[in-house]
């Protein structure tokens, strides 16, 4: 059975009501998934799983969820090489057109530095959440069966 982590950072509610729905994919793959919010989070123990699924909104000019600004910056002392791994995220394209879900490729990039393998390519969820619960299930069970 495969350990996955999935480790989310929510201001409003909404990455986390995502990550529910996320999890329940990756379990459909036959997996263990330990779920997590960043806060409660700590860099050293992703070397305890095999896979690693981030869940993070976008802010401001593209920005970070605050919780997960010095978790993201923490990464860059470890490796990460032979992990799979996944992110996720919510965004508005019409507020934030040129910046939408940017915290999911800034996340896909520092854990490509730490040497994991970017499974599938991350969800990024355009507006109210509940409408994506579905895609975000589906997603989920996707990155299960990439690991």
């Amino acid at each position: 059975m495969k350990k996955i982590v999935l480790i989310y950072g929510t201001t409003s509610g909404n990455t986390e009501e995502l990550s529910e729905s996320v999890s329940d994919g990756l379990k459909s793959g036959d997996s263990e998934v330990t779920v997590k919010n960043v806060i409660d989070a700590n860099v050293d123990e992703l070397k305890d799983y095999d896979a690693i699924v981030f869940g993070c909104p976008t802010y401001g000019d593209g920005e970070l969820q605050d919780d997960f600004i010095d978790f993201n910056a923490a990464m860059s002392n470890i490796s990460l090489e032979g992990k799979k791994a996944a992110v996720f995220g919510p965004g508005d394209s019409d507020v934030y057109p040129d910046t939408f879900c940017q915290a999911v490729d800034i996340l896909e990039e520092t854990l490509t530095k730490c040497g994991a393998r970017i499974v599938v390519e991350g969800l990024k969820v355009d507006g109210d959440v509940i409408e994506a619960i579905v895609d975000a299930e589906t997603w989920g069970s996707e990155v299960a069966g990439n690991i």
